[in-house]
């Protein structure tokens, strides 16, 4: 069906970069979650600056969530939303992911242009398999919203088993992210050439 071309995967991968790093420095104290903000914010800088001026839904998303949390909360004092930070995050991302699908243009079809020929990005395939991608990010952050959501119970082995659980459902989005597209390619290179 396609011939790989260069961008695509490691492209959205990079998009997911603020997010981890927020995610690793965020500590319980109210300036470890500042400081997590700004490092997150300057990374989407840093990071996305090829995909902030290709006008990356993700990258966008990342900077002035970022952005507008660490503005909100070190410019104008509303400290009170830091423990509920990885909630209003996950869940932001959610919406963009489950608001590009309805705005008839997933996310991910930034990227996976990067991965496949011009003459098969407006395929009924294509499209639709990058409405199941974003679909299933949608649902990994909206998964997270819910961890996040039981991290914030008092401290115990539930709070911390939840906030651990973040990071699997995170590295379990990133593997999909690295495989269902080369399984797909290998499902459409076996098909008869009338079926494509």
């Amino acid at each position: 069906m396609q011939t790989p071309r260069t961008g695509g995967r490691a492209g959205i991968l990079f998009g997911f970069v603020p997010l981890i790093v927020y995610g690793i420095l965020a500590g319980p104290s109210a300036q470890s979650r500042i400081v997590a903000l700004g490092t997150a914010t300057l990374v989407s800088i840093v990071v996305g600056y090829e995909d902030l001026k290709k006008g990356r839904i993700l990258t966008w998303a990342n900077l002035v969530l970022f952005g507008g949390l660490l503005a909100a909360t070190a410019g104008l004092g509303m400290t009170g939303l830091l423990p509920w930070s990885g909630v209003l995050i996950y869940a932001v991302l959610a919406a963009v992911a489950f608001g590009s699908i309805l705005a008839g243009y997933p996310f991910t079809l930034q990227y996976a242009r990067g991965m496949v020929e011009p003459a098969h990005q407006d395929s009924t395939v294509f499209l639709r398999v990058n409405r199941f991608m974003t679909g299933v990010w949608g649902c990994i952050f909206a998964a997270n919203v819910l961890l996040d959501y039981l991290a914030l119970a008092p401290a115990g082995p539930s709070a911390q088993a939840a906030s651990l659980l973040t990071y699997g459902v995170l590295a379990a989005g990133i593997i999909f992210t690295l495989w269902y597209p080369g399984q797909i390619r290998k499902t459409y290179a076996r098909s008869p050439p009338g079926a494509k």
